[in-house]
């Protein structure tokens, strides 16, 4: 008979690593070298050197640029205050402009709505004596039925008569 191997639990499952610190540092840094920082890397010198030389002459001197790299970097600058002078000149007539016409555009709606509550009092006026102008109309024109009605009795009655005064019957 075979004889079953018992596999350990801790064998199972996943790889495990444990969780003791190692001491490697995981960061990636990146540097930017000049052309003349790339040629003397390329040479063999160490980067920490290179980047410490050129910290250290970094620090002892000041930083000096052409007088006309200088004026050229001034007149730039001017011309871009320049500009956004105009710009906000500009801007600042836009809204006052923009402004206007609200202030222009409230004033009408204002206007528009006293103009029309007048015109709804005025309706409702006309209405009032629209059904007022009917009531009499209806009245009257009951009247009028009523008065040609005794229009016709009292002919009736006068060619009797006058048949009666007449002929004699």
């Amino acid at each position: 008979m075979a004889n079953l191997t018992k596999i350990s639990p801790s064998r199972m499952g996943p790889p495990r690593f444990g969780n003791r610190p190692h001491g490697i540092d995981t960061t990636v840094k990146t540097y930017q070298l000049t052309p003349e920082q790339l040629e003397r890397y390329k040479n063999g010198e160490k980067l920490d050197d290179i980047l410490k030389g050129e910290d250290t002459m970094e620090q002892q001197k000041p930083k000096v640029i052409a007088y006309a790299k200088y004026e050229e970097v001034v007149a730039e600058r001017d011309e871009l205050k320049k500009q956004l002078e105009e710009l906000q000149a500009n801007m600042e007539k836009e809204v006052a402009h923009w402004k206007e016409l609200f202030e222009t555009a409230m004033a009408d709606k204002e206007q528009l709505h006293k103009e029309n509550l007048t015109l709804e009092n005025e309706v409702q006026r006309l209405k009032e004596l629209v059904s007022e102008l009917t009531e009499r109309n209806d009245r009257y024109s009951d009247e009028w039925i009523d008065l040609h009605k005794e229009l016709r009795a009292l002919r009736l009655y006068a060619l009797e008569k006058l048949q009666k005064d007449v002929y004699g019957a």
